[in-house]
């Protein structure tokens, strides 16, 4: 079984290497220098338009439907019925617990974007939430301590670190905007998932994160209605904010 999930993280791991290298993050976006700066010039100043690199954005858009569609008709209907069962405290604690393991995928982002005072902050906080924290059940680094989480590392932004474009805007099926450069990185942060190598068929690690990804939405049903009331076109909205909170992730 673990050669198996072996098999499968190299597979990943190769995909996301010819997502990065192959397609064109490196030749022709990285390589044509009008497409490197379009992709890069992001807004900074609030209420500013920002300029993506969007060639797919017929693609994109059904994506975004489809989306958008499984939102209303799936996620949220058992949200719903989730919450109703479990109350905030729980679920709350279910997702600290989860974040608490998946430590390992930010200390070793923090370690190769140089980050050595984060990378301190996360370890620290990973001793005291997996004991006096009952797990990470309990955030008591914060509460305790006041040592707050810091700014979250993932392998996109460890490749925008090392110098590797965005290359072109995506929405992918169920997981939503992306880039070709963060697409790679969440497939090498999903291998780095500790979830990832449960010693179980090859469907328990996939169930596990479908119900962390459901817990976590519980906790923010409305927020997805909120925006589509405030956007003129969600599809443009939804681009043009992901591209600036990527931008600030990456330079915090």
């Amino acid at each position: 079984m673990r050669s198996g999930k072996c098999l499968l993280f190299c597979i990943l791991s190769f995909m996301s290497f010819g997502i990065i290298c192959l397609p064109g993050v490196i030749s022709p976006y990285m390589g044509n220098q009008a497409h490197a700066q379009l992709a890069e010039s992001f807004a900074t100043d609030e209420g500013t338009p920002v300029v993506v690199f969007d060639p797919h954005e017929r693609f994109n858009r059904a994506m975004f439907n489809l989306n958008d569609k499984l939102y209303f008709y799936a996620i949220k209907p058992v949200g719903i019925v989730y919450s109703a069962y479990f109350p905030p405290g729980i679920r709350s604690a279910v997702r600290n617990g989860f974040y608490n393991v998946v430590f390992p995928g930010r200390f070793i982002n923090c370690a190769l974007q140089g980050k050595g005072e984060r990378l301190g902050i996360e370890t620290l906080r990973f001793v005291i939430n997996s004991t006096l924290g009952l797990g990470g059940l309990i955030d008591y680094a914060d509460y305790g301590f006041g040592i707050a989480k810091p700014p979250e590392e993932d392998f996109g932004q460890t490749l925008a670190v090392w110098g590797v474009g965005p290359g072109p805007y995506l929405i992918m099926p169920a997981l939503g905007p992306s880039n070709m450069r963060d697409f790679g990185g969440y497939l090498v942060d999903s291998g780095m998932d500790p979830t990832f190598w449960i010693p179980a068929p090859l469907w328990a690690a996939p169930t596990v994160r479908a119900g962390k990804l459901m817990n976590n939405a519980s906790l923010r049903i409305g927020e997805y209605e909120d925006f589509k009331k405030s956007a003129l076109d969600p599809y443009i909205s939804l681009r043009s904010a992901y591209q600036q909170n990527r931008i600030k992730e990456i330079a915090r």
